[in-house]
């Protein structure tokens, strides 16, 4: 008897759980369109390999294949500054920036580099990275591919979960919206929207493969596939896709200002206006 009411308290227990998950909001987007090219308003050829690009307020940040240093660009890419890393990184793969810091990262360190004093460290090791996003600032998260764990990192370097695999399978990258709710791409095809206490919200489905993600100031968010020139922007449950002209071989995108950049096969950078501004 006491085995029957165990068996019957757990399914009821599995029941309220699917309940619960059935409460997200979940839903496919519209049909994909490619109707619309855009040309680039401006081409930049660069000197040196870079790995990967992040805005940093209107500016543009950029990480050198060389794991010595980051390039710094203004808003209308005609200065450039050069930023030395403290520590070389042997195999550089990314890059982001929020107000008070710059993180780089390669195949299993994210580094964190203070931006008055520009004095660089290690801050979370033994870590695969296959996104960033701020949390709040000195604060990210961090997803970890060998694990499929995305962490929260707080300003003083202690991590908890954030969202595990049961939450999320395969994450491939991340953004941050404008009301503060967190985009994070499935590489089963999905987008997800979780808030700050990491909780889904809403699941959206979104073309296979994708695995480049920003967002603009609207709220829309922005992704790519690596290697694809095609922008898909998706808004209200509904997504659009533009042709980028010119872009052979794009590996990074971010949003700066009203356009966006595209990192083209590691050599140059191309610019263009967000559409539906």
């Amino acid at each position: 008897m006491g085995q029957l009411v165990m068996r019957c308290f757990s399914f009821l227990l599995v029941l309220l759980v699917l309940l619960g998950n059935g409460c997200r909001g979940t839903g496919k987007v519209m049909p994909v369109k490619v109707e619309e090219v855009l040309q680039p308003l401006q081409k930049i050829e660069l000197n040196s390999e870079i790995v990967g690009i992040c805005a940093d307020g209107n500016r543009v940040l950029m990480l050198d294949n060389s794991g010595t240093r980051v390039l710094r660009f203004d808003s209308s890419f005609a200065t450039v500054e050069t930023i030395p890393l403290g520590i070389r990184l042997t195999a550089p793969r990314g890059i982001y920036a929020d107000r008070y810091y710059i993180y780089v990262y390669d195949d299993n360190t994210l580094y964190r580099l203070a931006k008055d004093k520009l004095v660089m460290s290690a801050w979370f090791n033994n870590v695969r990275i296959e996104g960033l996003a701020g949390f709040s600032p000195g604060e990210m998260l961090v997803i970890d591919g060998d694990r499929q764990v995305v962490w929260l990192k707080s300003l003083f370097g202690e991590s908890r979960p954030f969202l595990d695999r049961t939450e999320i399978a395969k994450p491939k990258g991340m953004a941050v919206f404008a009301d503060g709710i967190f985009g994070v791409l499935a590489g089963t095809g999905w987008l997800l929207k979780v808030n700050r206490a990491g909780i889904v919200t809403e699941s959206l489905s979104v073309p296979t493969g994708i695995d480049l993600i920003t967002a603009d100031k609207k709220g829309r968010v922005l992704v790519m596939r690596r290697g694809e020139p095609v922008l898909f922007v998706i808004a209200d449950k509904t997504i659009q896709g533009y042709e980028v002209q010119d872009a052979l071989n794009p590996m990074a995108l971010a949003v700066t200002g009203d356009r966006f950049v595209i990192l083209d096969g590691g050599r140059r950078i191309l610019l263009y206006a967000l559409p539906g501004k």
